[in-house]
């Protein structure tokens, strides 16, 4: 199994630290507004990430996505207002109100994309006093030092700073203005501790004065606390790799704790309809709850879980509206199978589907490359449909096949059909008009007279319905 690591730019061997277990550690929300599609887009690849991980590698899984309730400042800047403070403020609220409503609404939304809800959810301002040790620590180790209340890493300490942005110090210094205190080591030295406004609310005290914790050493705090200081994956969107991500190796280094995930993963960004990032500070986001209304979570989880992890992914309409006819296919075809299920072993039928396993894995080993798999997907259901119109087959060839489906369900969560007893299906209910007809053609058949009952045929396919002929003379009907 390959993973393409952020860190080496390369496609690379995935070996977990510790022999069957994955620890896994994503960036969270920052809950100053409702999530958003580009949200549900990330989160939706890890899901799919972890439970290939658990249903087909066969790894205990160690899941965490912090929640950031603090600390992060207007335009993810070093300096200035914490968003959530800024937000609360605007919509007159308390501040620690607006994060529990949008916490709500967070989990009310990934719950119905079917995201599997992670191992751990730290919050940020459960973890202060952690924090602050970690602070001290840097200050004790020299790599970081205090101004006026504030603290400050000092970024030309660390040797490999850049190593996964490729934004060194020379870099930085050459390409970029920067307007800062004058008294800093570096312009490029970021807050790990910041002093708190006299109207804040959300501050704390410490040994430099009362205050809060910077973005970037949350999740150092958080991930080391529950995964080690060492762990497999960290992962979140590409916009992360810097600063947040490199500040976090930063971080590890200043700590004495090295690099701290093997594998960096990052997930390409979701644009808007007219091409743009999608984004909350934009304005141009689309919420989750508008989506699920306007297009249903099945279409939202499809779009975003077929959807290669690694490349953009641009929102649109038209998107979704194919979504239904694709689905349609694999449903119809399980239609077909249950209904013409017969008595004879289909060995030929058997050979495509172990051929199907195969390549199946092959495609998600592959770096996840779900695109791919489910062309796999396609593939082996034109070639079943074509084995099963001409070849008799029976329950074992069925069953076997539903239970691959089911498998595969367990990582992508949009087959719904899988888990819906017959009974309860009410979306293929035929319409009296179409029943006759269907009626009609049968007495047709019996009497043999085919051209008559093609014709039929071809005005019950012109009303939106599939026919199957079973073997024991019945006729089964199916929506388009």
């Amino acid at each position: 199994m390959k993973i393409y690591n952020t860190l080496t730019k390369t496609k690379e061997d995935f070996v977990p630290i510790h022999e069957g277990e994955v620890r896994m550690y994503v960036c969270g929300v920052t809950v100053y507004a409702p999530i958003h599609l580009g949200h549900i887009r990330s989160y939706v690849a890890y899901d799919v990430m972890a439970e290939y991980f658990k249903y087909f590698k066969n790894y205990k899984v160690m899941y965490v996505r912090n929640i950031t309730d603090v600390g992060s400042v207007v335009g993810d800047a070093d300096e200035g207002e914490d968003k959530i403070e800024l937000k609360a403020k605007d919509e007159n609220v308390h501040p620690l109100e607006l994060v529990d409503m949008n916490i709500k609404g967070m989990w009310e939304g990934l719950d119905a994309v079917r995201c599997r809800r992670p191992n751990i959810s730290p919050r940020a301002t459960g973890h202060v006093v952690e924090i602050i040790e970690a602070v001290k620590k840097m200050i004790e180790n020299g790599f970081a030092y205090e101004l006026d209340g504030n603290v400050y890493l000092d970024v030309s300490k660390i040797k490999n700073y850049g190593i996964l942005s490729g934004n060194t110090v020379e870099k930085l210094s050459a390409g970029a203005r920067i307007d800062c205190d004058k008294r800093k080591h570096t312009p490029y030295d970021f807050a790990v501790w910041k002093k708190a406004q006299s109207n804040s609310v959300l501050k704390w005290n410490s040994p430099w004065g009362v205050g809060y914790p910077g973005w970037h050493i949350e999740c150092s705090v958080m991930s080391q606390k529950y995964l080690g200081a060492n762990f497999d994956i960290h992962g979140g969107g590409r916009e992360l790799q810097f600063p947040h991500h490199e500040n976090e190796i930063a971080q590890s280094a200043a700590l004495g704790c090295g690099m701290p995930a093997k594998y960096w993963v990052h997930t390409g960004m979701l644009n808007a309809e007219d091409g743009t990032k999608m984004s909350k500070s934009k304005g141009n986001y689309v919420t989750v709850e508008d989506a699920i209304q306007k297009y249903g979570a099945l279409k939202l989880r499809w779009m975003c879980a077929f959807s290669h992890y690694r490349s953009p992914l641009a929102f649109s309409s038209a998107l979704l509206d194919s979504i239904g006819a694709e689905y349609k296919k694999i449903e119809n075809f399980f239609t077909k199978l249950n209904a013409q299920v017969g008595n004879d072993f289909n060995a030929k039928l058997q050979e495509e589907l172990e051929t199907f396993k195969t390549k199946f894995e092959e495609q998600m080993d592959d770096d996840f490359n779900t695109p791919n798999a489910l062309s796999e997907i396609f593939g082996f259901v034109k070639k079943a449909n074509e084995l099963i119109s001409q070849n008799s087959f029976d329950a074992k060839n069925v069953t076997e096949i539903t239970e691959f489906f089911v498998k595969i369900d367990s990582i992508f969560k949009v087959f719904d059909f899988l888990h819906q007893k017959e009974e309860k299906k009410d979306d293929n209910v035929v319409d009296k008009k179409v029943q006759e007809l269907v009626d009609k053609r049968n007495e047709f058949r019996k009497a043999k007279d085919f051209a008559s009952a093609d014709e039929i045929k071809k005005q019950i396919l012109n009303l939106g319905y599939d026919l199957v002929d079973n073997k024991d003379g019945t006729t089964t009907v199916i929506k388009k």
